[in-house]
């Protein structure tokens, strides 16, 4: 059987001068098509508030891998911050539900593949931070955010400096090419986690967990790449092998 793979919805306010119910929740088109490209059937679940936890454990254990999209920043606030004034639009409702979602799919052993604000999400849930905005960090001289470009279109290159992970293996010794749309990045990491990937600035651009074996997390796109370039459909083959 195709393995069931949960994303989470993105909220989106397009009436805010209207009545509060005219919400909507969404997903880019590309990463439900990737996902069934990769052999497996997706199922976009909204943002569960606080209190009703119980449904998000519910839900893990009915599906067999979550993938986390990207969107908006997340909130300073869940790691212990005040916002920098480069901080744009947040959704804390999005932020409670999917830290709940990555902790409980954790303690359920399921495979987690995090997608830019996806892995920056899965470093606060594990006691990281993030950089607010890269201009935190001088260090930073390429540019990380190709708006006005097409997205299908890699910008820049990334390393991979640590030997048999699993993007060592879809990439087979290359220099990856990857799309940026980010202006946030991780900054600490969470606990277990592990850099994988980088660019040549040295942003943080993927991560693992050894111990758990069953995470990854990248900062560009993939689901905008999979089509031209089958590396890309790789990352989400690993979450539907893994699911299986």
């Amino acid at each position: 059987m195709k393995p069931l793979i949960a994303i989470g919805a993105i909220p989106y306010d397009y009436a805010r001068e209207q009545h509060a119910n005219n919400k909507l929740y969404y997903i880019p088109q590309g990463y439900v098509h990737a996902v069934t490209q990769a052999g497996g059937i997706p199922i976009v679940v909204p943002p569960f508030t606080n209190a009703l936890d119980t449904n998000v454990k519910e839900l893990l254990q009915r599906v067999n891998g979550l993938l986390l999209a990207g969107g908006s920043d997340v909130s300073p606030l869940n790691y212990h911050e005040e916002p920098h004034q480069k901080l744009g639009s947040i959704n804390e409702r999005r932020d409670q539900a999917e830290l709940s979602l990555v902790k409980q799919a954790i303690a359920l052993n399921l495979p987690i593949l995090g997608i830019c604000r996806g892995l920056q999400l899965i470093n606060v849930a594990l006691g990281g931070n993030l950089y607010q905005d890269l201009s935190e960090n001088t260090a930073f001289y390429i540019k990380h955010q190709q708006y006005g470009t097409n997205w299908e279109t890699p910008t820049h290159s990334v390393t991979l400096p640590v030997k048999g992970t699993v993007l060592d293996k879809v990439f087979k010794d290359t220099k990856p090419l990857v799309n940026s749309l980010h202006h946030q990045a991780v900054k600490d990491l969470g606990t277990g986690l592990r850099v994988i990937a980088q660019s040549q600035d040295n942003l943080i651009e993927a991560v693992d967990m050894p111990k758990y074996g069953k995470l990854l997390a990248v900062q560009w796109h993939p689901e905008a790449q999979y089509l031209h370039n089958p590396h890309q459909l790789a990352i989400f083959q690993w979450l539907i092998n893994q699911a299986q």
